[in-house]
């Protein structure tokens, strides 16, 4: 179903065909049809973001890293190294997909439900999660 504004006028759930039989014009479905792939591709991107890290691990980790950052390099252990590390390449896959989901929105015939569409996560972010 497709929401859009048309002569300033708001339509909800409309068809593309009930639309076009109304005389919208075709760029107005077009732009609707590509805000509903651009919410189900972030709806994807963020589903796969949180079944690696639900949102507790993610702002565990961000404090770590807050912790962590406080202290002189100096100071910090070798976990703290690690901790750090591995927070910086969990922002580097998250980044990695983000920039997946404006590709897969972009595009209308990628499978943005497919596997090989989105960045694999690194090896290394799992077992940092799991401390979390």
């Amino acid at each position: 179903m497709l929401n859009f504004t048309y002569n300033g006028r708001r339509y909800e759930g409309w068809t593309e065909q009930d639309a076009l039989g109304a005389g919208v014009p075709p760029e107005t479905i077009a732009a609707a049809k590509q805000d509903v792939r651009r919410r189900a591709v972030s709806a994807e991107c963020r589903r796969r973001i949180y079944a690696a890290a639900s949102a507790e691990a993610q702002m565990n980790m961000a404090t770590a890293a807050a912790i962590t950052s406080a202290k002189a390099e100096a100071d910090r252990t070798e976990d703290d190294k690690t901790v750090l590390d591995g927070v910086h390449l969990a922002l580097a896959w998250v980044a990695d997909m983000r920039a997946a989901f404006e590709a897969l929105a972009a595009d209308p015939d990628a499978d943005f439900m497919s596997d090989a569409a989105w960045p694999a996560l690194p090896p290394e972010i799992p077992p940092l999660i799991e401390r979390f």
